[in-house]
């Protein structure tokens, strides 16, 4: 199972109807057409940007998490944001990956931890013990 997030800008100036339509119609596409399980929805609301967009210095920026086992959802979902002419941005990344690599690397750590404890205790020089 591969967890994804992605974060879809709108304009500010759609009407509250359309800015819902938009958010709920993205939602029910993951979960149904492209069987995305555990879908939730994170309204971040209107936001500055970096740079202006289609003339707009803010975006309404909605983040959507979810959990697909379908090689295609990602392309999918991205080709009907593509589409979608309400939609001014967007951005999808892989979210377990970063899970994994994060584990593998307490693990490492971990393991050098363990291997500096015995290394000390075996390889040790004690000042008292000068060779005569």
């Amino acid at each position: 199972m591969r967890h994804y997030e992605t974060v879809v800008i709108l304009p500010p100036n759609l009407r509250e109807t359309v800015l819902d339509e938009a958010v709920t119609g993205v939602e029910k596409e993951l979960a149904e057409r492209f069987g995305a399980r555990g879908v939730t929805v994170n309204r971040w609301g209107r936001q500055n940007m970096a740079y202006p967009i289609r003339k707009f210095k803010e975006g309404y920026y909605v983040l959507y998490e979810y959990d697909s086992e379908r090689e295609d959802t990602v392309s999918g979902v991205e080709a009907r944001l593509r589409i979608n002419e309400s939609v001014m941005r967007f951005l999808t990344i892989r979210r377990d990956e970063e899970f994994r690599t994060a584990e593998r690397m307490k693990a490492r750590s971990a393991k050098r931890k363990k291997h500096e404890s015995t290394e000390g205790e075996l390889g040790t020089y004690d000042e008292d013990m000068d060779l005569e």
